[in-house]
């Protein structure tokens, strides 16, 4: 499939279709010089009749718009970003005809002078719905500080959605490595925090229970779906503190995220734990078919 780009200057208000192989950005921008930037990862289907839905699309601007004001940059306007989201898409559809999903990445740099911004199309790998039926083994990292530092520290950016994400890609690296599919983050006192790129949902009988964002995570927009689901579907929903003993008891388990969905952990740290397939299934059908 082919890619599509479109760069968006925030200080004129503007944004343009560009060519995703040839160079934009300066390479003492302070996005790729310095990570010194935000960025949300939206799933869009596109619909037969033309038309495509952009799921969550509420939730990603309003964390894009908290990590900005963490990093204190400029409030993005979010009519200016979801125009140009909607143009990137309408562009990666004349090119790719056959699609009928994809993920955008949308970002915004600190830059130099002023700030840059793009939006860019990231085809779906095909492996995300096989994880989904087969379920992903885990590792879990120790991640270096206590739950809760954030809140005392918050010059760390805990719970911002930066461009800064060399940890994490050494995280699934590092699980690769083990033989394991992914990697889940623990804080240094013992506290289960999330994945490298996604949140981590367990079942406790007719509960569920995801982390709580303030340990020191993102509050993911994807668990946000789950939980409003399962709710009006009767299961109770909660955020608090889990350990490894609560997650390898659990009556099942997940890591959740916008692109991959509801994928299901099998086994952590070498342990099997239960799988609820049918949960799963549940799962993967309120956040796929919501808008």
């Amino acid at each position: 499939m082919q890619n599509s780009l479109v760069l968006i200057d925030p200080t004129a208000g503007t944004f343009a279709v560009a060519d995703p192989t040839a160079a934009h950005l300066r390479v003492d921008d302070l996005a790729p010089h310095r990570g010194d930037g935000i960025f949300e990862t939206v799933l869009i289907t596109l619909h037969p009749d033309g038309t495509h839905a952009v799921h969550a699309q509420g939730p990603h601007f309003a964390r894009f718009r908290n990590s900005a004001e963490i990093l204190e940059l400029p409030v993005p306007d979010e009519t200016l970003f979801h125009a140009a989201l909607d143009a990137v898409v309408e562009d990666f559809r004349a090119k790719n005809p056959e699609a009928t999903a994809l993920s955008v990445r949308y970002s915004l740099s600190r830059g130099l002078d002023t700030p840059s911004a793009w939006a860019l199309t990231i085809p779906l790998d095909p492996k995300y719905a096989e994880q989904q039926v087969n379920g992903i083994r885990v590792v879990t990292l120790d991640k270096g500080y206590d739950a809760y530092l954030g809140e005392s520290a918050p010059w760390l950016l805990i719970g911002a959605k930066t461009l800064s994400y060399a940890t994490n890609q050494a995280a699934g690296r590092y699980a690769a490595a083990q033989g394991a599919d992914d990697a889940l983050f623990v804080s240094h006192d013992g506290i289960l925090l999330e994945g490298p790129t996604s949140n981590l949902v367990i079942r406790r009988g007719e509960e569920l229970v995801t982390p709580d964002p303030k340990a020191g995570i993102l509050h993911g927009t994807t668990q946000r779906t789950v939980f409003a689901h399962a709710a009006e579907a009767g299961l109770l929903t909660s955020y608090g503190d889990l350990r490894l003993e609560d997650l390898k008891n659990a009556d099942g388990a997940w890591l959740v995220s916008s692109v991959r969905a509801a994928v299901p952990i099998t086994a952590v740290d070498g342990t099997d734990i239960a799988v609820d397939s049918e949960l799963t299934a549940r799962m993967n059908d309120w956040i796929l078919t919501n808008p």
